[in-house]
C-alpha cells in the first residue's frame, strides 16, 4: 500500500473507488478544489460532484454569498499563482475533470445520436459546423 493509501480513512477509500469506477478513470493521488484548488490536505473534508470538487472553506463562502452575507477576505491565492510543486500537484486534479467531462460529453452525444438527433443539430449547440461535430465525436 502506498503512503497515501496508508493514510486514506477506508470512507475515502470506497468513496475514490466509486468515483472511478463511474468515471472509468484513475484518480490523482491528491484531489483538489475546483474552485480555489486547495488539496484535499489543506482543507477539512471535500465533496465530489461530476468531475469537480468543492471543499468546505469553498461551500461556507457560497453560503454567506447566498445568505447575502460579505465574503471576508481570506487572501486566497489564485490558483496560478501557487509555487511550481503546487502546480505539478494540481495537474492531476484538473487532468482528471478534463477527461471526465470530456468522456461525458462524449456519452451525451452518443445519447443524441441514438434518439436521432442530426449532427447539424449538435453542431448548432456546440457552436460548431455539423462537419466539425461529426468529425470530432463519430
Amino acid at each position: 500500500m502506498s503512503e497515501a493509501n496508508s493514510k486514506r480513512t477506508r470512507e475515502e477509500i470506497k468513496a475514490r473507488r466509486k468515483l472511478e469506477r463511474a468515471t472509468k478513470l484513475k484518480l490523482p493521488d491528491a484531489l483538489h478544489c475546483s474552485f480555489c484548488g486547495k488539496s484535499q490536505r489543506d482543507v477539512g473534508k471535500l465533496i465530489a460532484g461530476p468531475f469537480v470538487f468543492i471543499c468546505d472553506e469553498c461551500v461556507e463562502m457560497c453560503n454567506d454569498v447566498i445568505a447575502g452575507r460579505p465574503i471576508p477576505d481570506k487572501g486566497y491565492q489564485k490558483p496560478l499563482g501557487r509555487s511550481t510543486d503546487q502546480l505539478l500537484l494540481l495537474m492531476g486534479s484538473v487532468n482528471f475533470a478534463a477527461e471526465a467531462s470530456r468522456d461525458f460529453l462524449q456519452q451525451v452525444v452518443d445519447t443524441l445520436r441514438g434518439r436521432e438527433v442530426s449532427w447539424a443539430d449538435i453542431g448548432a449547440h456546440l457552436g460548431v459546423s455539423r462537419q466539425s461535430a461529426w468529425e470530432r465525436f463519430s
